[in-house]
Parts: structure tokens; sequence; C-alpha cells
């Protein structure tokens, strides 16, 4: 946890009641051990979306369709392109989304997200919540895609409070949480983005990308 436990369950115990196939899909990713967005994240997310109102979106990292349906219902009017690795997931996840009733405006790839995008693909959000050693690469890829103004989103860049305290990261965990540093550094630091850190949930950097002039 990143912020005070009491405070956490006291925010999420404010957000609106989810559809029972949320709901669902919130106790499946407990069970199972699925990594899926944490419900303070989302809902931020979710009012991100509809001050913002994107009429494209790509998310980087799809496991089981839970933000999908989350970006979805945030923004009815936008497509959203999705894509992960896991096969099994992916199955999972088109199943979600249709019984969401979102399936028409949602495409699902199977894809290595390392492996980019064609330029005919454009959009005006970005939500990167997949490998997190490889977030530095996500950017790098699909920033070029998405049009000025656009938002980028990216999940766990707090990583349960460790790129604060690297010291006391697993020996396994170091390297992850060492690139997460560098790439929360970098989103900071580039002209063409503004960039805010949110503490909420696992931690929610929110960019806006800005006009580069002449």
């Amino acid at each position: 946890m990143i912020t005070n436990p009491a405070i956490d369950d006291y925010v999420s115990g404010l957000v609106p009641e989810r559809s029972s196939l949320l709901a669902r899909l919130e106790q499946e990713a407990v069970e199972e051990n699925i990594p899926i967005v944490q419900l303070a994240s989302a809902q931020v997310m979710r009012m991100l979306l509809l001050l913002h109102r994107p009429a494209a979106i790509l998310e980087v990292g799809t496991a089981i369709g839970y933000s999908t349906i989350w970006l979805a219902e945030a923004a009815p009017q936008a497509r959203i392109v999705t894509m992960d690795i896991d096969e099994d997931r992916l199955t999972r996840a088109r199943a979600n989304v249709q019984e969401a009733g979102c399936a028409e405006r949602v495409e699902i790839l199977s894809r290595d997200a390392t492996l980019g995008l064609p330029d005919s693909y454009q959009f005006d959000c970005l939500f990167i919540d997949a490998a997190k050693g490889q977030y530095r690469a996500f950017l790098d890829l699909y920033l070029p895609l998405l049009k000025e103004g656009g938002l980028v989103i990216s999940d766990n860049v707090l990583f349960r409070g460790l790129v604060a305290t690297p010291e006391e990261a697993g020996k396994r965990q170091k390297p992850m949480v060492d690139k997460l540093i560098a790439f929360n550094a970098h989103l900071a630091e580039r002209p063409d983005l503004e960039t805010t850190f949110i503490p909420v949930g696992d931690g929610l950097a929110v960019s806006l990308k800005k006009k580069i002039q002449p």
C-alpha cells in the first residue's frame, strides 16, 4: 500500500457501486491473483475520461478486460484498442467485453506491445498498464500515435512505494523498481509532456501531450 490503508478503504467505499460484471471481475482478480487497476485509480481514470472525452483510446495491457470495461463505460463515444500476449486472459477479456455490451467499440489484439502499431492508428488517450520494466519502451512506441492534447495515463508508477525506498526492494523487484524510477524521471523531464503524479492506488502518472513550439 502507498497510502494509509484506512484512508484507501474509506475512499474506495465512496466509489459508486459497479456493475455485477465488474464486481465479479474484481473478485476473480483477488482469487486468481490477476493484476488489475485498483478501484480508487479506476475512479480517477473515469473522471479524467469524462473530462477529456477521448474519441480513440489505446490500452497497453488487457488482462481479463477489467480496465477495458472501465474505459469503455467512462468514454462511451470512444473506440478502444487494447493488446496483450496472454491468450488465455484475452479469451476471457473478449467474453467479458462482450458481456459488458461494448464489443463493437473494442478491438482486442493478441500482440506483443513492444512491437508497436502502424502509423495508421491514432489516439487521444494512452493507458499503460503492462510489463512495468517496459514502460519507457511503450511510451516511445506509442506517444507518436497520440494526438497533441492527448492524455497518457500510466498505472503502478509508485509500485508499492518502493520507488521512494528502492533499497527496500527485493532482489527480483529491484531492476523493475529502478526502471520505474527512471521512467518517472523521464516523464517529469520531457518538454513535450506535462505530467503529474497521483499517489492513489499503486500510483498514477497523468501526462498531457503538449504542442512544441518551433
